[in-house]
């Protein structure tokens, strides 16, 4: 297992650990949809000369997730995750265009910006809005 698989597996542990004990239900979601999407991208099989279809279609649903939180959620981490989840489809949209990209850079920059999403996660569960004062204060 290379170090930054590592990284970004404990992160992800994290990040869906947080969500469960602090999050509310629209980090908890996104929790769930980043865990299922991990397992399939890790379970699809990976050809270094061909664009990983799988992983894009699961990472362009979690982009279409994260869009939808961040209309209709009214939380700003989600602007942040869906920015940087945006960053990673564009990553691979470059690969699936450039195949003459090196496989260290993609896969670099692919877990870069998923671990920027799931730092995301971990701000919006442990950072909760501000309450409005009651009425009768």
């Amino acid at each position: 297992m290379s170090p930054i698989y590592a990284v970004s597996l404990a992160l992800l542990i994290v990040s869906a650990a947080v969500a469960l004990w602090r999050g509310v239900p629209w980090e908890r979601t996104t929790a769930a949809v980043l865990v299922l999407t991990w397992i399939g991208t890790a379970l699809a099989p990976f050809d270094p000369a061909r664009p990983p279809w799988v992983a894009i279609a699961l990472d362009g649903a979690t982009l279409l997730l994260l869009l939808y939180l961040a209309l209709y959620s009214k939380r700003r981490w989600t602007v942040w995750a869906t920015a940087f989840q945006f960053l990673l489809m564009a990553n691979h949209l470059a690969f699936v265009r450039f195949h003459e990209l090196e496989q260290w850079a993609y896969v670099t920059a692919y877990y870069v910006w998923g671990d920027a999403v799931l730092l995301c996660l971990i701000a919006g569960a442990l950072w909760r809005p501000r309450r409005a004062a009651s009425a009768i204060d």
